[in-house]
């Protein structure tokens, strides 16, 4: 194991390391889809597979690989159960805007959220990309505003959720439904907003309420309660989805019964399992085709399922409490 300090370059050199002076047989990938977009050119080239627990933008799975197997579904689904929220509404939100950084999994998860926003018979009447590590969107923010947009989503991550509340508020916007990717479902986001951060919406992979479990980790809660009492923290969907991942491959290694790679990869593109992080079975691209995101608000601190509606925890707050 090797910290690659989320760093391209970095990755890319010790991935290769671990295959060429280490002499390992299965590698589990780096964060971020970026970083392994760039890592897991090396595991194909050497055939070794990547089990890729936090890197789900379409384009990894769309060059033809072999080695790569993603436990997360695409990010294109990821705000998914937002839109379909909103739009069951008595009185839904007329426009929507959507702005993500630059990013190939920010722009995969915005790409999807616009074109099923027009599936659902919603009106986006803004999109824009921004630069990655900006620290103003508040030109942004006053266009949507002025364009009347009363449903925002943004695809961004934690530091990008925090600014972009931060200045809707200086700004006085405040649109009926704000979305967001990765930055709502992070503790600190609620930590660090208090407040401001009630009424927000989010799409989330897997959280230790759901009804999930399995033989080996227990329910999601079961799996949840033993993460904390080890690392001392409550587990998001990145742990979970990561712990899956070694699962998984224990499980096709042990059925294939040998370390052989195209053996190993047999059972994997084989498995069809349901798991505490929910159900599992891979495309021939490597792609968790089984799974999809759920939905949830941010209500008096605490992250509440909502859709769909047969894991519901609650009711939706609509329209978003004020500033």
């Amino acid at each position: 194991m090797y910290d690659d300090r989320s760093d391209p370059q970095t990755s890319v050199r010790l991935t290769t390391r671990l295959i060429t002076e280490d002499g390992v047989r299965f590698i589990f990938g780096p964060y971020s889809s970026g970083i392994t977009n760039a890592t897991s050119a090396i595991g194909e080239r050497y055939r070794v597979i990547t089990i890729a627990t936090t890197a789900n933008a379409p384009d990894l799975y769309e060059r033809g690989y072999r080695y790569l197997f993603g436990t997360l579904p695409l990010a294109t689904t990821y705000l998914h159960p937002v839109l379909e929220m909103a739009a069951a509404l008595p009185e839904p939100p007329e426009k929507v805007a959507i702005i993500t950084p630059e990013n190939l999994f920010a722009i995969a998860a915005a790409e999807g959220a616009r074109q099923k926003a027009e599936e659902l018979g919603l009106k986006v009447v803004y999109f824009a990309r921004y630069p990655q590590d900006t620290t103003d969107v508040s030109s942004l923010l006053s266009a949507i505003r002025d364009a009347g947009a009363d449903m925002l989503l943004s695809t961004g991550f934690l530091q990008d959720g925090m600014l972009i509340v931060r200045q809707a508020k200086e700004l006085r916007y405040n649109p009926k439904i704000m979305g967001f990717t990765v930055a709502a479902s992070i503790p600190d986001f609620r930590t660090n907003l208090g407040r401001d951060a009630e009424g927000i919406m989010g799409g989330e992979w897997w959280a230790p309420s759901m009804a999930w479990e399995d033989d080996f980790f227990g329910s999601a809660s079961q799996y949840a309660e033993e993460f904390e009492q080890r690392f001392g923290y409550v587990p998001t969907y990145h742990a979970a989805s990561s712990s899956i991942g070694g699962y998984l491959l224990q499980l096709a290694i042990e059925r294939a019964g040998t370390l052989d790679t195209e053996a190993v990869r047999r059972e994997l593109l084989a498995l069809d399992e349901v798991t505490m992080f929910g159900p599992i079975r891979f495309s021939d691209k490597g792609v968790n085709e089984a799974s999809s995101a759920a939905g949830f608000q941010i209500q008096d601190g605490q992250i509440v399922l909502l859709w769909p509606e047969d894991i519901s925890e609650g009711s939706l707050v609509y329209p978003k409490p004020g500033w």
